[in-house]
């Protein structure tokens, strides 16, 4: 009824369960070096300024990356690659220029940008040039659109950096003085 497992077949099970175990963790390899393969084509995370609701600023803005706006800017926005974004509490007046541009708070001036998204809280009063208008459910746009291929060239915002950095006052702790 019961037969002895011969050498022989013991030793071809041991070896089909190494041939097994060696297969699998050679897929597992695979799959790991796979996955590393696609992290290390992951591109790098942006960069990105936040300006906080308590944030009062009246000025110009010129930077390469994307800016998250909580707070009220009046003045211009320059950013080369970078995406601006008006939040909920965020206003600006003044000039935006990007490639992308989102509004959820409130816009009074020109926008000028390849896309243009007018989000759901978002209200828009002015002029904007783009190649793409956006305009959600519940955001407002009263003004002037014009569809424009203008692009926002990285060497005008580099020439434009470099020109007001040299524009720039650092200011240290002696030459500040109480009123």
């Amino acid at each position: 009824m019961f037969s002895k497992k011969s050498k022989n077949n013991a030793i071809n099970h041991t070896k089909n369960n190494e041939l097994i175990d060696n297969k699998e963790s050679t897929d597992k390899k695979e799959l790991i070096e796979m996955k590393e393969d696609k992290l290390s084509q992951t591109p790098t995370a942006r960069k990105s300024t936040s300006i906080s609701s308590s944030c009062y600023i009246t000025g110009d803005l010129v930077l390469e990356e994307d800016i998250q706006i909580f707070g009220h800017i009046k003045g211009s926005i320059r950013s080369n690659n970078g995406v601006v974004t008006i939040q909920k509490e965020g206003f600006v007046e003044g000039e935006i220029y990007a490639q992308t541009i989102s509004i959820n708070g409130k816009m009074n001036g020109l926008c000028v940008s390849e896309d243009l998204d007018i989000l759901e809280n978002g209200q828009l009063d002015g002029i904007c040039q783009t190649k793409n208008l956006t305009i959600k459910k519940g955001g407002v746009f009263t003004g002037t659109s014009e569809r424009t291929d203008k692009k926002i060239l990285h060497n005008d915002v580099k020439k434009e950096l470099a020109q007001k950095k040299a524009d720039v006052v650092k200011l240290d702790a002696n030459s500040i003085s109480a009123p």
